[in-house]
């Protein structure tokens, strides 16, 4: 990856360093005549400008140049990996004719099926994720970007124009062509950079994204931007296109349009610029509704603890049991009486002769008892 902070050259470059041409990768547009890869330094560009442009003074870029020296690591960061930040002003004859810059990473581009078949690599727009028809993705064997994909996106916009904002840089050209992003991770990557103001630039026109508090003609400051990233923020996360961004806040729907960040977008577009809140807010006000999200629910109460209740007393121990009783049948299987306990042995003759024997000295005692009468 090339980052301004790993840059090989100067602040100022004279053109015949870096004439030799490697890969075109655009040809006229814009402000540019031509950008072409540098054979002499693989991964910058060279962007080679019309005459007439650019339009601020060359001290203007060189400040520009040097800005992110005087940034913080975190601000630096931000710069190197999602910027193409210029980072030398290239000169010829004493006149500015060109500025290097640093060559978007792979991770932002991809192959996409055409008529003719598989596209060589081209850059992931903002044009290519903000559509809400899957079937502009399958005819393109593009996977539907998922909602935590768009914002992911939407995150590392703001964290980019709030580093611009917090650094007076006004940017002005938010667009569908000029924001790449990664599948995936969400990245962002705004090129253009070079044709950035300090506290104001030159107006600029983007169908489409145009702030309506801003005639045309007027100088574009960092207040107007906040109009134009909230919208691209909006665009990112809804897929809804048009002239008119409130069809896409009125898409945002659930928590997000109805908490304060969805308040806060209602007011970048619809506030005069002093009123709008800034990308930094907008962030803050994003990640509390992320933070919210991802926070655990609360622990459930535990059951109040049953009132102790008083140890009762040792009950004395209870006596051994004793040993059961083994029936006669139990212990001879052989006799049974299905009346009652079984009978065995002399019993059954025993028994039947003291009956006989009573019954015979009754009847003697009867007869003695009769003669003594008689």
């Amino acid at each position: 990856m090339r980052a301004w902070s790993d840059r090989p050259f100067a602040p100022v470059t004279q053109l015949p360093d870096v004439a030799a041409e490697g890969a075109r990768v655009a040809g006229e547009n814009g402000q540019s005549a031509m950008v072409y890869e540098c054979a002499a330094h693989p991964g910058w560009l060279v962007k080679r400008y019309k005459p007439g442009f650019p339009e601020e003074p060359p001290e203007v870029l060189d400040r520009l140049i040097a800005l992110p020296a005087a940034m913080s690591p975190a601000e630096r960061a931000v710069v190197d990996a999602a910027t193409c930040w210029p980072v030398s002003r290239v000169e010829s004859g004493g006149r500015t004719v060109g500025v290097v810059i640093a060559k978007a990473p792979a991770e932002f581009f991809v192959r996409v099926r055409t008529p003719f078949g598989a596209s060589d690599p081209m850059p992931l727009s903002l044009d290519q994720l903000v559509q809400a028809d899957r079937e502009f993705y399958e005819a393109r064997d593009m996977a539907v970007p998922a909602r935590r994909e768009r914002v992911r996106v939407a995150r590392n916009m703001l964290r980019v124009g709030a580093v611009l904002e917090r650094r007076d840089v006004v940017y002005g050209d938010w667009s569908y062509a000029n924001l790449f992003w990664a599948r995936g991770t969400g990245g962002v990557f705004l090129i253009d950079m070079d044709g950035c103001g300090l506290s104001s630039r030159s107006w600029v026109e983007c169908n489409s994204w145009d702030d309506p508090a801003v005639r045309p003609g007027e100088r574009l400051t960092v207040r107007t931007d906040r109009y134009k990233i909230a919208v691209a923020v909006l665009r990112a996360l809804t897929g809804v296109r048009g002239q008119d961004p409130h069809p896409a806040l009125d898409a945002l729907g659930g928590p997000l349009r109805a908490g304060p960040f969805g308040d806060a977008l209602k007011c970048a577009i619809d506030d005069p610029p002093d009123l709008r809140p800034s990308s930094a807010e907008l962030l803050e006000l994003l990640e509390s509704e992320l933070d919210a999200r991802r926070a655990p629910p609360p622990a459930p109460r535990p059951a109040p603890a049953a009132p102790q209740q008083k140890p009762e007393p040792p009950r004395p121990a209870a006596a051994p049991a004793r040993p059961p009783v083994r029936s006669r049948i139990e212990d001879d299987p052989f006799e049974r009486d299905a009346a009652g306990p079984a009978v065995g042995g002399l019993d059954r003759y025993v028994v039947p002769l003291i009956v006989a024997c009573l019954g015979v000295l009754a009847v003697l005692a009867l007869a003695g008892l009769a003669s003594a009468l008689f």
